[in-house]
């Protein structure tokens, strides 16, 4: 055994270091995790959506009667969101769903996400806020003869632009999930 005046172990600088090489880690995971999370958030809405639209035109096709969805800004005026209002065909017009209340309640869409929704064959499609009063038709329409309005829904950053998610379906209703704009392999 040598006896000198140092004693093993590490130096502050070399602890600092560690300590900082942690820190740094544990940031670049976090930011990870935390686009993961949103990430999944958006496909959980996005999958959501979509079952519900199948839900509508399967609720159109056994009451006979037209339903569909208006998809619009939050009428918030604090909100940058959007929102869906589920309206069925009545001899008077469009109006809330009185059977299956509880499935037709309004969507609160995510914020952080602008939406661009196309409608094949038809202008483009403004997304205003939804005005009661005005008895406004709604966009995607499933009729009672089992068809639906062909169309997508996109999903960009609201920051960049960039497509995050996009929902399309064709005049029978079939739904493609397309994360980034690509068809899902899963689907």
């Amino acid at each position: 055994m040598r006896l000198t005046g140092e004693q093993p172990g590490f130096s502050l600088i070399e602890l600092l270091v560690a300590v900082f090489v942690i820190v740094l880690l544990t940031g670049v995971v976090s930011l990870n995790v935390g686009r993961g999370g949103a990430e999944l958030e958006l496909e959980s809405e996005v999958r959501h959506l979509s079952g519900l639209l199948a839900f509508s035109s399967a609720e159109a096709g056994l009451s006979a009667a037209d339903h569909g969805l208006f998809i619009g800004k939050d009428s918030d005026v604090d909100s940058s969101g959007y929102e869906g209002i589920w309206l069925r065909r009545f001899d008077q017009g469009w109006a809330a769903p009185r059977a299956s209340a509880e499935v037709f309640e309004p969507l609160r869409l995510s914020t952080g996400y602008e939406l661009r929704l196309d409608l094949t064959g038809q202008p483009e499609v403004a997304l205003l806020p939804y005005e009661p009063d005005l008895n406004p038709s709604p966009q995607i329409v499933a009729w009672a003869g089992g068809e639906m309005t062909p169309g997508s829904l996109e999903w960009l950053d609201s920051r960049t632009g960039e497509l995050l998610y996009r929902l399309e379906w064709d005049l029978l209703g079939r739904m493609t999930l397309m994360p980034r704009g690509r068809v899902d392999a899963e689907d």
